[in-house]
């Protein structure tokens, strides 16, 4: 059941249901529009809220937002002040699982540990790394290609083989040295790493680059990566 949170019921949300199956996940957009139509039957085996930022900030800072079992970002959202950078936060001090899908590599480009949180960063403008310089991050829109599963006995990837995938591409992103890599790809307009996890605070945090658009929300394989990356993020780090 989808059930949209607008700024103006965000002061009712603790006293109402919203918060009181656990088995809900929360899904935030923002920054751009999404294929409403398509994107969200990637989650139909699930029971989840939506929001979009700036409002979900709101969100993150009430007492039982840990109730949720995990929290998917699917956004390109920019500004966020220093009140909603604590309020981010709070996600990670509460210990629960967070899935970055696809654009969320592109979100809070001004927020240096925004690429800390998700393990990697898609980069708007020319940057530098151990004294090289790179361009600026690119993409590539409807590339055919094959996405390879590094470990296979990784709860994420469980029961996947090596699939073909028609999605957007990302060249010259950076990814962080302490992830833990789950998918790559050696095609030409794709950086090598598609897919990671990670510990953030005191939560489990797993990035996937797939994900741009109904080619990627309608294949199999796709939605069994974040079929299995919710079920292993809701299950709380220790």
């Amino acid at each position: 059941m989808k059930r949209i949170l607008y700024f103006s019921l965000i002061l009712l949300i603790s006293s109402t249901s919203l918060f009181s199956q656990s088995e809900k996940i929360l899904i935030v957009t923002g920054g751009k529009s999404v294929d409403s139509e398509n994107f969200y039957k990637v989650f139909e085996s699930f029971s989840y809220d939506t929001t979009s930022k700036p409002f979900a900030f709101q969100l993150f800072d009430l007492d039982n937002i840990d109730n949720y079992k995990a929290i998917v970002f699917y956004d390109t959202y920019q500004p966020i002040s220093e009140e909603q950078k604590v309020s981010f936060m709070n996600i990670f001090e509460k210990g629960i699982g967070v899935l970055f899908l696809h654009h969320s590599l592109v979100s809070h480009q001004e927020w240096n540990e925004y690429e800390n949180i998700v393990g990697g960063k898609y980069f708007h403008q020319a940057w530098v790394d151990d004294g090289k310089k790179y361009g600026p991050s690119t993409y590539k829109h409807d590339q055919d290609f094959v996405v390879q599963i590094i470990d296979n006995n990784h709860p994420v990837t469980n029961g996947l083989r090596d699939f073909e995938i028609k999605d957007e591409t990302y060249l010259n992103y950076r990814v962080q040295k302490n992830v833990k890599p789950l998918l790559k790809t050696d095609h030409r307009e794709s950086g090598e790493l598609l897919g990671w996890t990670h510990n953030y605070k005191n939560s489990k945090v797993v990035y996937l680059m797939l994900g741009h658009d109904k080619n990627a929300f309608g294949n199999s394989s796709f939605k069994q990566l974040v079929e299995n990356s919710i079920n292993y993020l809701a299950e709380r780090s220790k």
